[in-house]
């Protein structure tokens, strides 16, 4: 088995961008970054430590990047040749995307500056890599608290905890 699921971090870049053009969006450079450390996170939980892509995150003033993403990014959208992730890659992208596209940049710092794989680099300065194995255990940890709270009906459906609001009264005209 491969170390990764695809040969190039840049596929995975290039792949948001696509998503993003495919919704006539722009994908903020920041946004990419917290997108592809997200995605390395959440596949490693889902495949058993396995990374999505052959990327290295490090401790940055912006939040965690993947420095050479960073780069080849900085003056634009290069022009190479993009190579396709495989099906199950994409539809897992695709996930990814759904669920933390909506989210600004902002939202998903305050995810990811929370985490303790974040926060223990960040101790050892900028520029410092934020390990594989403590991004697996956080979001181990995560999905685990995550599945720990969540309610499910006989069927299998998930039971959102439904809280009610100031009840609007009707008045009569």
């Amino acid at each position: 088995m491969a170390s990764s699921a695809v040969e190039s971090t840049i596929d995975i870049a290039f792949w948001f961008l696509n998503r993003a053009s495919a919704e006539d969006s722009y994908l903020q450079p920041h946004k990419l970054q917290r997108l592809l450390y997200l995605a390395q996170g959440y596949y490693a939980q889902e495949h058993y430590g396995r990374k999505l892509m052959p990327a290295t995150f490090v401790v940055h003033d912006l939040g965690p990047i993947e420095p050479n993403v960073f780069r080849l990014f900085e003056e634009g959208r290069p022009s190479i040749v993009f190579v396709a992730p495989p099906p199950e890659v994409e539809d897992f992208l695709e996930r990814i995307w759904r669920r933390f596209n909506g989210h600004a940049v902002d939202r998903l710092n305050a995810m990811i500056l929370e985490q303790p794989a974040y926060k223990t680099a960040v101790l050892a300065g900028e520029g410092e890599e934020i390990p594989f194995a403590a991004m697996q255990e956080t979001f181990k940890i995560k999905e685990k608290e995550k599945a720990e709270t969540t309610v499910r009906t006989a069927d299998g459906r998930t039971v959102e905890k439904w809280i009610p609001t100031r009840a609007v009264r009707w008045r009569p005209q």
